[in-house]
């Protein structure tokens, strides 16, 4: 890369006024990407009775959408510099949009499996894009609050979309999608002229085949841990995805350290601050969906709530959320990602292991404000790890950077959420024989087991604690990073 387009790159594109509207622009961009990642989780089962159909065509709703996202995500990075972040991001908010429509206007499953699996490409991108355009144009004093807001949308985004499309499709499906569309047209007109357009690269080229092993290994993986309990570790399907997914990994890996145009730079493993960084958000990002999956089952299996009204006792929790997740952004610089990330941490340790003593008796309020506790360590922790690893690298690699981050966040979490499942319904079979398996026993064995996830939960967050403790404070780039940098360059040359 030419010294004169490295200064461009360095070089932040917000001006002081713009900075606002530029970050509001990208926060609901996140949103809206996020909300239909997870709109469809709880409503799910609504629409066989929609389409007149079963619940395993439903599934691939939810199924196709994820592959999607899972496969295209490793992408964004050549893609960001290839055509530019503010024009990636404006295409990946247009499709969004466009696709929401598409999917209101679905006239039977197989059309709207289709548009969903078309709106995945484009959710699947959003996400590292709009991280990599805060750290190629915010200045390096404002990027921990930068970072704070678009964290603190994608969690919003996870909170609200699953009571909002609850209530929606009892009302008129259709509004699922089409809710989305007035924010999405929005950001749209603000974002094509607010945001900066930055320096393109157009002699990157696609690595074509780094992309067709990511795309195979991800599948793999994914359908792996995602059918993990329903096929068993004895199915031939189980076996063929494990070797697929495991083999494409490896060879991907491969690939990736000897071509000179990597879909992924995998010599950012080599910057120690990056590397603890993203292993710590992918342990904390594995807490946060165990609470916003198992959380809601047992509400509305034990205490008999509505999708709706999970959303509003989940509604305190995202005030908690909002203040912790901007207070780590603000003194971020004052206290360093290691104090933060270890108090935020140590608090979901507690409350994961508050929700491992669950009760068939356990009331609403209690749950209601382990889950705003909860919620504060997430916001507190999450934003500071991510931007430490960030922040350690030079603006030039951010795109291969938040494509690594949000790529393996997907993976791990899939397959997290796989494993919790599975362990789910292991210790219900076991706990069930235990208690019986009458009607009156089944709300305690469907309790027990929860709490065993939960515990499970709790010693893999466990395991963040020491590694939050090797990060630093941000003194600039370090010597080790600089190396990383050259490294790569080299490879490039």
């Amino acid at each position: 890369m030419s010294a004169g387009l490295t200064e461009k790159l360095s070089k932040p594109f917000i001006a002081k006024p713009s900075f606002w509207p530029a970050l509001a622009t990208l926060f609901f961009g996140s949103f809206v990407g996020m909300y239909h990642v997870v709109s469809l989780n709880v409503s799910l089962p609504g629409f066989i009775g929609i389409f007149h159909t079963d619940l395993g065509k439903v599934q691939w709703i939810i199924t196709g959408f994820s592959l999607a996202c899972g496969v295209i995500a490793p992408a964004s990075g050549y893609a960001g510099d290839r055509f530019g972040g503010k024009q990636v991001f404006l295409f990946c908010l247009a499709g969004i949009t466009v696709t929401s429509v598409l999917c209101a206007f679905s006239w039977n499953i197989y059309a709207l499996i289709a548009f969903r699996i078309l709106q995945g490409v484009f959710c699947g991108l959003i996400q590292p894009v709009s991280l990599a355009l805060i750290y190629r144009t915010v200045p390096a004093d404002k990027q921990p609050l930068a970072v704070s807001v678009w964290s603190f949308s994608t969690i919003l985004g996870t909170a609200l979309a699953p009571s909002v499309s609850g209530w929606l499709q009892g009302y008129d499906w259709h509004l699922i999608f089409l809710v989305t569309v007035p924010v999405g047209i929005l950001a749209l007109v603000i974002g094509s002229r607010i945001l900066p357009s930055n320096s393109v690269n157009k002699e990157t080229k696609l690595d074509r085949i780094g992309l067709a092993l990511a795309a195979s290994g991800s599948l793999s993986l994914l359908l792996l841990f995602g059918n993990i309990y329903a096929w068993g570790w004895k199915s031939a399907a189980f076996w063929v995805c494990l070797i697929v997914g495991v083999g494409s990994s490896v060879w991907f890996i491969i690939h990736q350290l000897r071509t000179k145009t990597p879909l992924l730079q995998l010599r950012l493993f080599r910057n120690r601050t990056f590397t603890i960084s993203l292993v710590v958000s992918l342990i904390l990002s594995v807490a946060l969906y165990s609470g916003i999956y198992f959380v809601p089952l047992y509400l509305s299996e034990i205490h008999g709530l509505s999708s709706f009204h999970i959303g509003l006792l989940f509604l305190p929790g995202a005030a908690c959320l909002t203040c912790a997740t901007f207070f780590s952004g603000r003194y971020y610089h004052k206290f360093g990602p290691a104090v933060l990330a270890i108090v935020g941490t140590s608090i979901l340790i507690a409350t994961t292991y508050l929700f491992s003593r669950l009760q068939v008796s356990t009331s609403l309020l209690a749950i209601m404000i382990i889950i705003a506790i909860r919620n504060t360590g997430t916001g507190l922790a999450l934003t500071p790890v991510t931007n430490a690893g960030m922040m350690a690298i030079p603006k030039e690699l951010s795109g291969h950077a938040s494509a690594l981050i949000n790529w393996l966040r997907q993976i791990f979490s899939a397959m997290a959420l796989g494993l919790f499942t599975s362990l789910f319904y292991a210790r219900l079979a076991v706990h069930q024989e235990q208690l019986g398996k009458s009607d009156e026993a089944y709300p305690s064995a469907y309790t027990l087991s929860i709490n065993d996830a939960f515990l499970f939960s709790a010693i893999i967050i466990l395991s963040a604690l020491p590694l939050a403790l090797l990060l630093r404070k941000p003194k600039g780039v370090s010597c080790v990073e600089a190396s990383t940098t050259d490294a790569i360059r080299a490879n490039r040359s």
